[in-house]
């Protein structure tokens, strides 16, 4: 059974293992987000965005050539 057919946004075509790598890289984002939102709020102290974006930009770089095998142009 197929569930995922492949996206076409504008230009862009994404496969089923595309769509995958994306939602992951997502679901990754959320934890993350609302993991540093539960820390500051018991802590008391200010959201840190630099640290944030420490952990957030790796997850990224590592799906990258992913989506770039998984991510076609159409013209």
């Amino acid at each position: 059974m197929k569930f995922i057919k492949p996206l076409s946004l504008g230009k862009l075509t994404f496969s089923k293992k595309g769509i995958e790598t994306v939602c992951f890289g997502a679901f990754c984002f959320g934890i993350l987000f609302g993991a540093f939102i539960a820390h500051s709020i018991t802590t008391e102290s200010k959201f840190n965005i630099l640290l944030f974006g420490l952990f957030t930009v790796p997850i990224w770089i590592f799906l990258k050539p992913i989506l770039k095998k998984e991510i076609t142009t159409v013209e």
